[in-house]
């Protein structure tokens, strides 16, 4: 990765992302196969054969489609790769498939697994008595807000308070809800407003499909999609840029050359840890 694109960012599927960042490679939320009770209502991006050694894995919490144990058994790399995660129940079932550098992250801990690599554990909220994680990665002079599956704005308004502005927000869109009760997750113009409460010039949409044929669907709703968040940022004169990515397409976040914000770009579908360095460099020109 060229100076000039220390970012570069490939959705998975839900809030799975393949993150490159300051020349480190970031798993958030692993998710690669469905269960019978749980489809991912898009077609998986990446398998974890085209993962690159990872500089770190995080996940915000321990439901199947953020925290797939039983692919993460097949990653090669165990023994080099840190985990961080939110509670000491995944910090212990990481190590009983392999994984040998593993650590529960309380909010506001922060970590450096690599050289110019910083990860910072932010709450996320609870559902029910189980803690939630989102996460700020930083790299390359840039830095990411990853929420996992927050719901709360204000939450994002209180980190905000106590940090400097990130670059990019990864935030869930799709406003799932059970039939009865609160939301889930954010929703669109949740992913808006916490995306400015950040002060992220860049939402990357995470958490926008969702399986309308397995047994969840009958009694959790979508309500919001990218699509959606996209059309409330374009209608207000301080909206964030909202890049909706397929799975699979690799984004590469550069800054105009006046320095005055981004100017992403989009490559072909491929697999990251497929590209040369010649690739990576004319990938981010």
């Amino acid at each position: 990765m060229s100076n000039r694109s220390p970012l570069a960012i490939t959705r998975v599927a839900n809030s799975c992302v393949l993150m490159e960042i300051g020349g480190h490679a970031v798993l958030t939320d692993p998710f690669f196969t469905e269960r019978w009770h749980l489809h991912a209502g898009e077609p998986f991006g990446l398998a974890v054969g085209d993962l690159p050694p990872l500089a770190a894995i995080v996940a915000s919490h321990s439901y199947p489609n953020h925290w797939d144990l039983r692919v993460l058994r097949r990653y090669p790399h165990k023994s080099t790769t840190p985990v961080y995660v939110s509670s000491a129940r995944m910090a212990r079932q990481a190590r009983a498939i392999g994984f040998e550098q593993v650590e529960f992250l309380a909010w506001g801990q922060l970590r450096q697994p690599a050289s110019g690599l910083s990860i910072e554990a932010a709450p996320a909220g609870r559902t029910l008595w189980f803690r939630h994680n989102a996460y700020v990665i930083g790299g390359g002079g840039l830095s990411v807000f990853f929420g996992g599956e927050v719901r709360d704005p204000e939450l994002l308004r209180r980190h905000r308070a106590g940090h400097p502005p990130v670059d990019v927000a990864l935030l869930p869109v799709n406003g799932l809800r059970a039939v009865v009760g609160p939301p889930i997750v954010m929703g669109p113009e949740q992913a808006v407003d916490g995306t400015n409460a950040l002060g992220a010039r860049v939402l990357v949409p995470v958490h926008d499909a969702h399986g309308d044929d397995d047994l969840l669907a009958r009694v959790i709703r979508r309500h919001g999609t990218g699509a959606d968040a996209a059309a409330l940022a374009r209608a207000v004169a301080s909206g964030p840029e909202v890049v909706n990515l397929p799975t699979g397409q690799r984004w590469t976040y550069l800054v105009s050359p006046d320095g005055s914000g981004p100017a992403g770009k989009r490559s072909s579908p491929a697999s990251p840890a497929s590209l040369s360095a010649e690739d990576q460099v004319a990938d981010g020109a």
